[in-house]
């Protein structure tokens, strides 16, 4: 079976972008009034609407767990799904609601992740981005503040600071 090489590039791209949200769950504290410590609900990660990821994100979060509990993916399409979710991805279809998922998670301690070009100075904690060739991430300290969560300074000697 041939496939096109920009579909395996794109692939090879999501499968990255998955496994630095695994990676960033490392680095960030959730308050504790978050859902985080009701042992009956598990870790939720949400990516709302049309996506690129495939199976990018079960692949990586299949075989770990996020601060000691099993996490559970869940693609949704509207803003009310997002409930406890712990993480939300917010890709590049979601531009024009972007706003709108914004003002849900405004002040809640949700981790709003993006992969689109100007998501982080719209209010997206963390936006992945590529810089020659390299997935690269900002972090936008507004929003991060009003979210309640924590950060390790260690992701963020490297981010770009918004």
């Amino acid at each position: 079976m041939v496939f096109p090489s920009a579909l395996i590039a794109q692939s090879t791209e999501y499968l990255l972008k998955a496994g630095y949200i695994e990676k960033f769950t490392h680095f960030i504290d959730w308050p504790e009034t978050s859902s985080l410590n009701d042992s009956t609900i598990p870790f939720s990660i949400s990516v709302i609407g049309e996506h690129p990821f495939n199976t990018s994100i079960e692949k990586i979060f299949n075989k770990v767990m996020v601060k000691n509990k099993k996490v559970r993916i869940r693609y949704i399409s509207s803003v009310d799904e997002i409930g406890n979710s712990m993480i939300v991805v917010i890709p590049g279809s979601q531009k024009n609601r972007l706003d709108t998922i914004l003002n849900y998670t405004k002040g809640k301690p949700i981790l709003t992740i993006g992969e689109t070009k100007g998501y982080g100075k719209k209010g997206v904690i963390i936006n992945m981005f590529i810089d020659n060739d390299y997935i690269r991430y900002e972090i936008n300290r507004t929003a991060l503040s009003k979210s309640g969560l924590k950060i390790s300074a260690k992701l963020l000697e490297i981010a770009r600071i918004i």
